[in-house]
């Protein structure tokens, strides 16, 4: 095959009758950065890895505490305090010696906004509110994928934003009177999704909205996360279990805010979620949230069939996820 050897056709096979060849020289071809090193991190690397990425950036200046190694599988007892990106990389490396791994061990509030021009993707994994506004502002101005995702206690949620982006869509039919165990017709159009910024997404006024739909069509994990990421705009840290209280009063304040008149759309027992298990990571949660991602990921760079538009929130206690267009 043209731009692929025979060992990358043996492995990749089944991805290439998948998505096609082209669409996977493009993801060999790719450069994405994940930065911030979670549970949910190892879940996204280790997927894009067994894919065949071509590149991957593993940006994070902290160190292993005892706590990483409960969900977070790229690392050993002796990464203790070490640095979690340089722990990771091997064992990314080990899953796939074909994609070339690399580690930033800088803060990533010291990067200038050029080193995020350069990727394909770049994927901002537990972040604050500031950070994940900052870099999106930079992505849209030279129109490249921007995914801002977490995962903690139960609750894990991914926002996406593409600006704009054009993908091939494949769609089967079959004429009047052919049955559906004949071959399908196959019909290829060209869309274009158009994305709204991270800041815009979260401004949403709801006023014009009956809580009747809210409660029926929209997550509460959607004015959880909000909450969430005020304070951390705030306070410029993660709440405490002892603010809850705070989060409580906060609640009520943005609801107002942003036109929702029924305080009951989102329940105490969330925001408590927030304030007790915002640092706990739950290796079952990451997997899922971290299958969905690198899907989208790869979904994108593959430019086939329509990918997430624009927020997805999944909530552990039930196994319910939901895509939602803010």
């Amino acid at each position: 095959m043209a731009g692929i050897t025979q060992d990358e056709a043996t492995i990749y096979d089944r991805q290439i009758r998948l998505w096609g060849l082209d669409a996977q020289q493009r993801i060999q071809k790719a450069n994405v950065l994940i930065a911030g090193m979670r549970a949910l991190s190892n879940e996204v690397c280790k997927n894009l890895a067994l894919a065949g990425i071509g590149s991957i950036t593993l940006l994070d200046h902290r160190r292993v505490v005892e706590e990483d190694l409960g969900a977070q599988f790229l690392l050993r007892e002796d990464s203790i305090g070490k640095n979690s990106a340089e722990e990771a990389a091997p064992r990314i490396k080990i899953l796939n010696p074909r994609v070339n791994v690399i580690v930033d061990q800088e803060d990533i509030n010291t990067k200038n906004d050029a080193y995020f021009e350069t990727f394909d993707i770049v994927c901002l994994i537990g972040a604050e509110y500031d950070l994940m506004n900052r870099i999106n502002c930079v992505r849209r101005e030279v129109n490249k994928p921007f995914y801002a995702a977490d995962a903690f206690g139960w609750i894990g949620y991914i926002f996406c934003d593409l600006k704009e982006h054009t993908y091939a869509l494949e769609k089967r039919t079959w004429p009047p009177g052919v049955k559906q165990t004949e071959d399908p017709v196959i019909v290829r159009t060209t869309e274009t999704e158009n994305y709204t910024s991270l800041a815009s997404s979260l401004s949403k006024n709801w006023s014009n909205t009956p809580s009747r739909v809210l409660k029926k069509r929209v997550s509460p994990i959607t004015f959880m996360i909000q909450i969430l990421l005020e304070f951390q705009s705030k306070v410029k840290r993660s709440p405490f279990k002892s603010e809850l209280p705070r989060l409580i009063e906060q609640k009520a304040d943005l609801l107002r805010e942003i036109g929702v008149d029924d305080p009951n759309l989102l329940s105490d027992m969330y925001l408590g979620d927030i304030a007790t298990l915002i640092h706990t990571e739950m290796a079952s949660v990451a997997a899922i949230v971290g299958g969905f991602l690198s899907q989208e990921i790869l979904k994108v760079l593959s430019a086939k069939d329509q990918p997430l538009q624009n927020w997805f929130y999944y909530d552990g206690r039930d196994g319910s996820g939901r895509v939602q267009q803010i």
